[in-house]
């Protein structure tokens, strides 16, 4: 394997931000007997205990107020996935369409562990069922992460998302510039996913379920504008598109910055600022930036070469099933570099990227497994 295993592999990003935990059931508190129910005017302005009182008591809409603190996090704490979805799952018992949708997310995110494609289909059948049109973009997502027959996922997940869009959803415009960009399904057209894209730009009153689509439109315009696909390259306007959403805390913008910095594109290479940008990402557990810290360690470009550090964020990544980093691990495991030589091991972090047909990854499988094989 060699070192260029260890350039970061853009993959499909997972735009809805959800966040992990531990605790299983909420502690009733004390007083919540005496509780009286009044009407609330704005759930956004009770504290997380008293959240936490209407929430026992049956109130949904502090059920889902309190779940998308722990879901999203606040100023105050982390976010807290376990969390989150006692109170979703409070809510979903219910029949909230959004709390339905959104444990659809847990699973098919990977916050609770791996991702569950199965689960997080159930989830949105439900709830689309039921009659919320925006898990038709869900159910969309969910075949293009690789859900069903392989043959008739992509027409599937065409379908399911340009139905969202016909209907105008929000989430819907965003993933049909994005079949557009990659040519999904569609005959790529640049110029149309631009044309989508800028049309999320201009959305107002957007929900809170949608409002991260504006930051997300942004980011995915600077892209265009960085690799010049279809449009002449720009690396100033693709930093002035990154800087916006990034300076608001969307983590692949922040990511990106990141990316510009690190390579010198439209500004003086920083490896530095690069990793401060990273950094941001990181505290969101954003999967690339965790892999590229770590291959900032590796490199010792912009902090101290520090192998231990390099394979700890490359773990985190790994973890969160992003390709690049498992393929980093595997070639860290196959050649001893910080580690001790483990081939088995090496064959494990290869295999998980492989399974997400990866080439660079089958390749080294079979490299692996030939090796293995003649230590027998």
């Amino acid at each position: 394997m060699k070192p260029r295993y260890m350039i970061l592999l853009l993959t499909l990003s997972v735009f809805l931000m959800v966040g992990c935990g531990q605790k299983d059931t909420p502690e009733k508190p004390s007083g919540a007997d005496e509780h009286i129910q009044k009407e609330i005017e704005d759930y956004t302005k009770l504290t997380d205990g008293e959240l936490e009182v209407y929430s026992l008591d049956g109130d949904v809409k502090a059920q889902m107020e309190l779940a998308c603190r722990y879901d999203y996090g606040t100023a105050a704490k982390g976010r807290d996935f376990g969390q989150a979805k006692v109170y979703y799952e409070m809510a979903a018992a219910q029949g909230d369409l959004d709390a339905l949708r959104c444990m659809g997310y847990l699973y098919l995110n990977g916050c609770l562990g791996e991702v569950d494609l199965d689960k997080a289909m159930e989830y949105f059948t439900q709830a689309l069922e039921l009659g919320d049109v925006d898990s038709n973009v869900a159910i969309g997502r969910t075949y293009l992460a690789g859900y069903g027959d392989p043959t008739s996922s992509t027409a599937s997940a065409l379908e399911y998302i340009e139905t969202a869009f016909k209907q105008g959803r929000p989430s819907g415009a965003y993933y049909m510039a994005y079949l557009y960009e990659e040519g999904i399904g569609v005959t790529q057209d640049v110029n149309q996913a631009m044309e989508l894209y800028t049309s999320v730009l201009e959305m107002k009153e957007l929900s809170r379920y949608d409002a991260y689509l504006v930051d997300a439109a942004r980011t995915r315009i600077g892209i265009l504008y960085v690799e010049g696909k279809g449009i002449p390259q720009d690396y100033d306007k693709a930093l002035s598109n990154f800087k916006m959403s990034a300076k608001k805390g969307y983590a692949m913008a922040q990511y990106y910055m990141g990316q510009m910095y690190e390579n010198g594109y439209g500004v003086d290479k920083d490896y530095e600022t690069a990793y401060d940008w990273y950094v941001k990402a990181a505290k969101q557990d954003y999967a690339p930036a965790l892999n590229q810290l770590g291959y900032l360690y590796y490199k010792g470009n912009g902090v101290d070469a520090d192998l231990d550090q390099a394979i700890y964020y490359h773990k985190l990544a790994a973890m969160q099933g992003y390709a690049a980093a498992q393929i980093n691990l595997g070639y860290l495991y196959e050649n001893g570099i910080g580690v001790d030589k483990d081939l088995s091991t090496a064959l494990k972090y290869y295999t998980m990227a492989a399974e997400q047909n990866n080439e660079g990854a089958k390749e080294a499988v079979t490299r692996v497994s030939k090796q293995l094989d003649e230590e027998k």
